[in-house]
């Protein structure tokens, strides 16, 4: 008997994606200073962007290496269009942001990227893959959702409400984060409004032996989460194509 998978919107609009990112964090194979300059040379060609410095670089390096919150962080990231990478002595990350190009386009990436990262050598044991997307509205989404923080079992109406919760499916954590008085900002410039943020990490060791159902499999749970939280109605007025 199989099993009838939920139909959900190929496409809303507008389009509430304000960014999407896939970010794998490794161990590496290399020295952690060399990863760079091996990533760099196989794929530079590719986002001839001006190569941007982060912030982190400005910390010791010994401090860097040890503290378990900044020893996956990005060093160093490269933009071409809307796509940026990012690279760091753990991790490498891919993301979409401005105008989306659809999972298909951006999947068709994804594998192309991590096959020639495979090929580098430059990673030992891929550590966690993190598939996250962060959905804007300009309204009050909590008004729109299928989803109700109570108080004295009466609803909590607040002016800002930020709320985070984990959710563990076939062995991936989702990450949920929804907050009515978020700020983003896009082009430059700040917008404030409602954030649907939603992260999908899976601890996995063999990632390339198995990358291609990890990314399809965590997108397919990020989808579901989120066309989940959508009201009926609220779902209709995004002119959803199926």
């Amino acid at each position: 008997m199989t099993t009838q998978l939920p139909e959900f919107p190929k496409r809303i609009s507008p389009c509430p994606i304000a960014e999407a990112t896939v970010e794998l964090r490794f161990s590496p194979a290399v020295l952690p200073d060399a990863v760079f300059g091996i990533i760099f040379q196989e794929f530079g060609k590719d986002f001839p962007g001006k190569v941007e410095k982060l912030p982190i670089l400005q910390l010791p390096e010994p401090i860097r290496m040890v503290d378990p919150n900044l020893m996956y962080q990005a060093h160093y990231k490269l933009t071409s269009g809307n796509l940026t990478f990012q690279i760091g002595p753990r991790m490498t990350s891919l993301s979409n942001s401005k105008e989306y190009i659809g999972w298909k386009n951006f999947y068709s990436k994804l594998k192309e990227i991590f096959l020639r990262l495979e090929k580098l050598h430059v990673v030992k044991a891929a550590d966690r893959l993190g598939i996250r997307y962060i959905n804007f509205f300009k309204e009050d989404v909590y008004n729109n959702i299928n989803l109700r923080i109570l108080m004295n079992d009466e609803p909590l109406r607040t002016i800002g409400t930020s709320l985070r919760t984990e959710i563990k499916e076939d062995g991936f954590t989702s990450i949920l984060q929804i907050a009515n008085q978020a700020t983003l900002r896009v082009q430059t410039q700040p917008i404030t409004g409602s954030v649907i943020d939603i992260d999908v990490q899976v601890p996995e060791t063999n990632f390339f032996s198995n990358m291609e159902n990890i990314l399809e499999k965590g997108h397919y749970i990020e989808k579901k989460l989120f066309f989940s939280l959508l009201k009926k109605e609220f779902l209709s007025t995004l002119n959803p194509e199926y």
